[in-house]
């Protein structure tokens, strides 16, 4: 229970009727003046207890249960929570403050709500526009209440261990540069493959743990038993998203205010005003979970690799398993890496397969850009680069800047750019000028 300056307003007037109770009774030639003083101090003391004793029970017996419909959201989409108060006294609440201690940005659940009658319930909805990736706790709340004339007030902190996955932005690509494999239509890789692919190489005889829809049933009936398809790898290879975490080369946004959005249907309005915060890594993150999950749709093995502050790398895989593996991966980095870009493709491109489509989003200038390719070619790997404009995102100057490697797809993204128009008008391969 906490103490208010109210309540030292009155606890100093009974002190003051006290001692006018004294001072009539001894020295004061108004002898009936004591009674009303000593009356006063009764009173005052009589409503500083029915206050404190009011105070002591008015959150007693209230529940406070939040509902979450979905806990795993884009950035960019309004995410709405419940918060159900219920009241299991027969006596009225005559005022409740819900306080939501979520370290979510631009939490709109806190309310003050009144006249809340016995034996009822109070429900409301808040809405918010995620604009952070991450995970966030949705609690504790803290239900707080007092008497009517504000002398005390009393808390209860409720505990929740709902928490709430913000994933990266994405935007939907309708075409992407499709690289080719060695040679223009590309070809069949001779190892085989444990998945099934678009490229059946054959059929051999049925083995114990091969699946049963692997079976070739016109093949089975000639040969009077059973025979199971085999595959060939994907001629396209894999899909490597590299994205450059270096601390160095991106520029954040220093944001000094939190943007909060009203807590009424209109705020779903607000979702497609939506913009990115001003920091180069962002985009990087948003321009690679669009990319992995255009190439997810595509069924392409697709891999993420990024040196954040820890290095991170996702092996090539195929499915929505993946793509979600991806986006939960990105949702936690921060592009605070020790390692420039050139460095992380030189310590993976050994463990790229030759032939597979390479994707780095950075931001840093173009002479590492440059050495990043040729350590790509150099390998048999196939660029592709995704550049981001620095220089956009730290001064307000929007000048074109044109994509001056021809011979390599790529695109320069600067800061307001639609990413899936960037995305969508990217440069094609042109196999008679790459050499590898």
């Amino acid at each position: 229970m906490r103490i208010r300056k109210v309540f030292w307003f009155a606890f100093g007037l009974i002190a003051f009727s006290l001692l006018m109770t004294w001072y009539s009774g001894n020295y004061s030639s108004f002898s009936q003046s004591r009674n009303f003083f000593l009356r006063l101090t009764v009173l005052g003391s009589l409503f500083i207890i029915i206050n404190w004793i009011w105070t002591l029970t008015s959150i007693k017996k209230l529940s406070l249960f939040r509902n979450q419909r979905l806990l795993r959201l884009q950035v960019g989409n309004v995410f709405e929570e419940g918060f159900e108060v219920i009241n299991s006294l027969r006596y009225s609440r005559l005022w409740i403050e819900i306080e939501d201690m979520s370290n979510l940005s631009g939490i709109s659940g806190s309310k003050v709500l009144s006249g809340l009658g016995g034996k009822k319930n109070r429900y409301y909805i808040s809405r918010t526009i995620l604009t952070k990736r991450g995970s966030f706790n949705l609690g504790p709340t803290l239900l707080r209440s007092g008497d009517p004339f504000g002398m005390f007030t009393t808390e209860k902190l409720v505990a929740s261990e709902a928490q709430l996955l913000v994933l990266p932005y994405i935007e939907t690509i309708s075409k992407f540069t499709e690289p080719p494999g060695f040679i223009q239509g590309g070809r069949a890789i001779t190892r085989k493959s444990l998945e099934a692919t678009s490229f059946a190489s054959g059929v051999r005889e049925y083995q114990s743990g091969d699946p049963l829809n692997r079976i070739h049933w016109k093949s089975s009936a000639k040969r009077d038993k059973f025979m199971v398809k085999e595959f060939d790898q994907d001629p396209q290879a894999d899909i490597w998203i590299i994205i450059d975490g270096y601390e160095e080369s991106n520029s954040h946004q220093i944001i000094e205010e939190e943007i909060q959005f009203a807590d009424t249907f209109w705020a779903l309005k607000q979702k497609s005003s939506f913009k990115l915060s001003k920091s180069t890594f962002e985009y990087a993150i948003s321009i690679s979970a669009s990319l992995a999950s255009y190439y997810i749709k595509a069924e392409k093995a697709v891999g993420v690799a990024c040196a954040d502050s820890v290095m991170t790398v996702i092996p090539t895989e195929k499915g929505g398993r993946q793509l979600g593996k991806i986006l939960e991966t990105m949702a936690f980095f921060e592009g605070k890496g020790k390692m420039p870009i050139n460095e992380v493709i030189e310590s993976l491109g050994y463990q790229i397969i030759r032939g597979s489509t390479v994707v780095i989003v950075s931001s840093t200038d173009s002479t590492n850009i440059q050495l990043c390719i040729e350590i790509l070619l150099r390998r048999k790997l196939k660029p592709v680069i995704i550049q981001i404009n620095r220089e956009t995102f730290e001064t307000s100057s929007q000048d074109p800047v044109s994509w001056e490697n021809n011979n390599i797809p790529g695109i320069i993204v600067n800061y307001g750019d639609s990413i899936s128009s960037c995305l969508q008008s990217i440069t094609q391969y042109d196999p008679s000028v790459i050499r590898i």
